[in-house]
């Protein structure tokens, strides 16, 4: 909306006439160019005009159409883990631009846009838009969203897989996070975050005390939105590395979180509540075990979900991979085989790289399927398949399982690991 239409829409909503808002100081006339976009105010006329209106000359000055932007942000679901809404965003908001309002709205809409392209791999337009939102932030003296922005800049990078640039971003945002933390203090948790996940494929010896400074600043700032994530990372590892002692240790901790903090998501992800840090997904000794827990779980969430009457996608996205693990549990690997489809552990949202590796060897239920059929050179083509899609980061501590299925598949080695205490 233009500043002369912003100008007569509030006129008219606050019932005053040409006359009424000129008032003494400009003529009706002027008044009318003005609002026809025929005149730009001068700042002393802009100052009356607001004044008049009774809002800031901010407000009158600002750029699209505010009511236009809330409702393309309304009509879709942006943060949806399964799904992104290329549709929408292609016809409904790219096509105008020159609607997007210049406020917090605006830069909320351009940080979907700058996603938009981070997925579509055109980082220089991608780019372009940090540039957009880190400007309005500076232009209205709010330096410290400046700050936010470059966070969210990396952060946008995860939908495009570029994990290296992403940290080499936020490494060189590090000073302004420092400066700034004193007007944010959440600004350097969330810093600290970033890096620990970033840090995984490039420096796991880095990524160790990041992740403990997440915890340690969970407790300082009585913000626990890393907390659940930042144990799970540790006791993960050390789980991987046969160090349980750690690996009980973090457990421990989440276990105790877990018992004041019931939020329905925790609820819904554990399978398993007496062992909240899963180290092998996929080969573990007590498959019977592991079976039992699954049909428990599996039975929770449908329940959960009738009882609330959800129709949720991520449901919808998760059931079917349960079903087939819980199949491979069982022995029946000719259910996997008939029900796996390519593709199906494979979000499409942005993913941690730990995420992506954990979907990547639960897929493995499949060559191992074909493999226990007696199938291996099928076993051996679908297993090479799956290492492609996390190819970047197939050398990182946490595949450590992912490589132990690789032996089975191409060496014959049918062996298990241990069964987890």
């Amino acid at each position: 909306m233009t500043l002369g239409k912003r100008i007569r829409q509030l006129r008219k909503e606050r019932n005053m006439t040409l006359v009424d808002l000129a008032g003494g100081k400009i003529t009706k006339g002027m008044l009318s160019l003005i609002e026809n976009d025929k005149s730009q105010p001068s700042m002393t006329t802009l100052s009356h005009i607001a004044k008049k209106l009774d809002v800031s000359i901010g407000y009158l000055t600002r750029e699209g159409d505010e009511e236009w932007t809330r409702q393309m942000l309304a009509e879709a679901d942006f943060s949806h883990y399964f799904s992104f809404p290329f549709e929408h965003i292609e016809k409904n908001i790219l096509p105008h631009l020159d609607r997007v309002s210049q406020g917090s709205k605006g830069m909320d809409l351009y940080n979907i846009i700058r996603i938009y392209y981070r997925y579509k791999g055109e980082h220089a337009t991608a780019d372009e838009y940090t540039e957009k939102i880190g400007n309005f932030y500076r232009r209205i003296g709010i330096e410290h969203l400046v700050v936010k922005n470059r966070l969210n800049d990396a952060i946008s990078l995860m939908y495009s897989q570029d994990y290296t640039e992403a940290y080499n971003r936020l490494v060189d945002s590090e000073a302004e996070v420092m400066e700034f933390k004193a007007y944010d203090p959440h600004l350097e948790l969330e810093y600290v975050y970033l890096k620990a996940i970033f840090s995984v494929p490039v420096d796991m010896e880095e990524c160790i005390p990041l992740a403990n400074r997440v915890i340690e600043l969970s407790y300082d700032m009585e913000n626990f939105k890393y907390f659940f994530s930042a144990n799970m990372i540790l006791g993960y590892y050390y789980g991987l590395e046969g160090d349980m002692e750690n690996h009980g240790k973090y457990e421990e901790r989440l276990k105790q979180y877990l018992q004041f903090n019931s939020q329905e998501k925790y609820e819904l992800e554990l399978i398993d509540a007496d062992h909240p840090i899963t180290v092998f997904h996929v080969l573990v000794e007590d498959t019977k075990q592991r079976a039992d827990l699954y049909e428990a779980y599996v039975r929770k969430i449908e329940a959960h979900h009738e009882a609330d009457n959800i129709q949720s996608s991520n449901m919808a996205f998760y059931h079917p991979l349960f079903l087939l693990e819980m199949a491979y549990f069982k022995k029946d690997y000719r259910t996997v085989v008939e029900n796996y489809k390519e593709g199906m552990y494979i979000r499409s949202a942005a993913q941690h790289p730990i995420d992506r590796i954990i979907m990547a060897t639960r897929s493995c239920i499949y060559p191992l399927s074909l493999h226990h059929l007696g199938e291996r050179r099928q076993a051996r083509e679908a297993f090479e398949r799956i290492e492609e899609t996390i190819e970047d980061i197939k050398h990182s501590v946490f595949t450590k399982e992912f490589s132990m299925i690789r032996d089975i598949i191409f060496e014959g080695n049918r062996g298990m690991v241990p069964k987890e205490k």
